[in-house]
């Protein structure tokens, strides 16, 4: 093997090894994600989650309503009919398995998708 022939060998295997890191990356950041909105137990709405989705909407049921929006991948409330308001204070979510729950609405949003949470659960 000439020295050229090793150059080339080092080139491939390099462009080999950049080449699976990048599948790897692409293939982890585009997890799909999807918002699951349910309201009196039933399942009312579902929004695709990712970056470029940006909604405003108004879900209602028959205890009131609230409005949520979605923004650069996260999801927050920002009205409610509730008193104590709690579902706003929650702040923004964002990872597969969290959620908003407005209880005296009686409605929760819940991001559901392929990625796997960190924490596999939790105990009170």
């Amino acid at each position: 093997m000439e020295k050229g022939d090793k150059l080339l060998a080092l080139i491939l295997v390099i462009i080999f090894i950049f080449a699976i890191g990048q599948y790897t990356f692409v293939s982890i950041s585009k997890a799909k994600k999807t918002i699951v909105i349910r309201s009196d137990g039933e399942i009312v709405q579902q929004i695709p989650l990712n970056e470029t989705t940006e909604i405003i909407t108004t879900i209602k049921s028959k205890e009131g309503t609230i409005t949520m929006q979605v923004k650069n991948g996260k999801v927050h409330i920002i009205e409610s009919t509730c008193h104590d308001e709690l579902c706003i204070k929650q702040g923004w979510v964002s990872k597969v398995g969290e959620s908003i729950v407005c209880l005296p609405n009686r409605i929760s949003i819940s991001i559901v998708g392929e990625e796997k949470n960190e924490i596999d659960s939790i105990t009170y």
